[in-house]
């Protein structure tokens, strides 16, 4: 009598063993559906890609996100537009600091990679002028399908140094570019060019008012910690830090746009906050980029109050 009730408890428990096998095995695939692949191009580059995000890092030229696509469409300005100005890019802030052109150890030469198994972590050479380095980590947060960018600013030297993270992003023009007006009143050749509407900054680029001549520039204080462009209805949306209004380099602003005099590109930027670096001090700017494609229902004009709903949706 003991066996007959033996016996089905024993086919319970067995039951009961391999169904957590089979839930284990469902929990690594996911595990597995949900991980950003990361594949090298030969010893040059990266792509790290999830749900139809893909980014491209080019390890000998600067450690730049050369590209960043969804579904096959790229958002950013490539090296056949300028061979000089292409990609995202970091500077140190301010540019009177060292004037033009940027640092070839920081900007163009090749980073060594440190690691690149769940993020792709790149480290420059030594700037020879002011003695920064550089490191750039890359990875997609499969959370929310978005390119996370850590950037590393280390003084390397003995003396102590003023300086801000400095992100410039080249885009294609005719695009609609937009951010949250901040308390300071703007500068630049392209402040007339930008309208103010629900406490935003939009700035339509037109190929007949670009200015042709000189250095182009918004500067200005933003709010809420992002900024947005969209072009062929694929909306980009970079978070970073707010910086408390005046808290920016000398002569620079939190938001910056560059339009290239011969209208091949424009230049979307943004700074973080001036501090003093000691010795050996480090400071880390993060900036998060999201990318979707906009339905046709959405009007990409000025103002307009569903963009508006949709890039701020996005912002983290």
């Amino acid at each position: 009598m003991k066996m007959n009730y033996l016996l089905p408890s024993l086919l319970i428990a067995v039951n009961a063993l391999y169904s957590c096998a089979d839930s284990k095995k469902t929990e690594t695939a996911e595990h597995v559906e949900q991980t950003a692949k990361i594949e090298a191009i030969g010893d040059s580059a990266y792509t790290l890609s999830f749900a139809g995000l893909q980014a491209i890092v080019d390890v000998k030229n600067g450690g730049r996100l050369e590209a960043l696509a969804l579904n096959g469409e790229n958002c950013l300005s490539g090296k056949k537009v300028n061979a000089g100005n292409w990609g995202t890019s970091l500077w140190p802030s301010p540019q009177e600091a060292w004037g033009w052109p940027p640092s070839q150890q920081l900007d163009n030469l090749a980073y060594s990679v440190l690691s690149d198994s769940s993020e792709v972590v790149l480290k420059s050479q030594k700037d020879i002028k002011q003695a920064f380095v550089f490191t750039k980590s890359y990875k997609i947060d499969t959370k929310d399908t978005s390119l996370v960018v850590t950037y590393t600013i280390l003084n390397d030297t003995t003396v102590a140094q003023k300086v801000a993270a400095w992100e410039i992003s080249r885009v294609a023009p005719n695009g609609l570019t937009f951010y949250p007006s901040g308390d300071e009143v703007k500068r630049g050749d392209l402040v007339s060019l930008t309208k103010d509407s629900s406490g935003v900054t939009w700035f339509q680029y037109d190929s007949t008012t670009v200015p042709k001549n000189g250095v182009p520039k918004l500067l200005a204080d933003g709010k809420e910690g992002w900024l947005a462009q969209v072009n062929n209805g694929l909306l980009l949306v970079k978070s970073f830090e707010d910086v408390v209004t005046g808290k920016y380099a000398p002569k620079e602003g939190e938001i910056e746009f560059y339009t290239n005099p011969d209208k091949s590109y424009i230049e979307i930027e943004q700074q973080g906050t001036y501090v003093e670096l000691q010795p050996g001090g480090q400071i880390v700017y993060v900036v998060r980029y999201k990318l979707a494609k906009l339905p046709s229902s959405v009007h990409v004009t000025i103002g307009d109050v569903d963009l508006l709903k949709i890039a701020r949706s996005m912002k983290r």
